[in-house]
């Protein structure tokens, strides 16, 4: 019997690209797997998919500004999320999106158990929300509540909110309050702001610093349309240094 190496040599050459298209297949399932474990942070970075920030936090992050005593009230265009997704998208272009989840009145404490303008705890929120980045900006409403929610219990809070974001795979972002002009602000506040530096020092996280840079300005106050809501021109203030620490977090979930 004549070996026919031209059969031989076609048939291990049709085996051959079998077996190379059976671990092209493996490879690609096993991509798509470790697609859907990763969390959005992750998945951004490798599919040309929108850029989704959620912005949580008080009417300063909201955008309030109100008048006649605080008998009127209204959103400014120029709310902080607003003017850092005009920002941001000015670099990366039109599928960076920033979500204005800011609630007027609303503490930390609101926000993790879904009360008082929230339909639902944050844990199930951050479980099925698409964004990437999470900017968080409480504390003036939970000094306020301070003889009840104590800046422990701020902690407790601001730890717990960290933890379920970071485990949904969320890249999370602290951000400091401005300063207010009535006298909380001079011996409350500063607790507050000292838990959110230092959650961001025992986490790791971007922190975007307003308090003091605000509050070392000499006219700082006239910034304040009421006392304690900024004026567009300290919310323009405030979406610029959101931009420092946003854009090059934005910038490595693209680039």
């Amino acid at each position: 019997m004549t070996f026919d190496y031209r059969q031989a040599s076609s048939r291990a050459t049709r085996s051959h690209k079998r077996a190379h298209a059976l671990a092209a297949v493996l490879l690609g399932i096993a991509a798509m797997q470790a697609d859907a474990a990763a969390g959005p942070a992750h998945r951004a970075a490798t599919a040309d998919r929108p850029i989704i920030i959620d912005a949580q936090g008080d009417s300063t992050m909201f955008g309030y500004q109100t008048s006649d005593g605080f008998n009127k009230s209204w959103q400014t265009p120029d709310n902080p999320p607003a003017l850092l997704q005009a920002a941001l998208r000015a670099r990366f272009g039109p599928h960076v999106i920033v979500q204005n989840n800011g609630v007027p009145g609303a503490t930390l404490v609101d926000r993790e158990k879904g009360i008082n303008g929230y339909s639902q705890p944050y844990a199930q929120w951050v479980a099925t929300s698409p964004a990437h980045i999470v900017i968080v900006n409480f504390a003036l409403n939970d000094a306020d509540n301070h003889v009840k929610e104590p800046p422990s219990a701020f902690r407790a809070h601001l730890m717990r909110f960290i933890e379920e974001s970071q485990g949904a795979g969320r890249i999370v972002v602290l951000e400091e309050p401005n300063p207010v002009d009535y006298s909380v602000n001079k011996r409350i506040v500063p607790r507050y702001v000292a838990v959110v530096d230092e959650m961001a020092k025992h986490y790791r996280l971007a922190l975007i610093r307003q308090y003091a840079y605000i509050g070392a300005m000499h006219d700082w106050r006239s910034l304040l349309i009421d006392g304690v809501h900024p004026t567009d021109a300290l919310y323009r203030l405030k979406a610029e240094r959101q931009r420092e620490v946003v854009e090059p977090i934005v910038a490595k979930l693209i680039e």
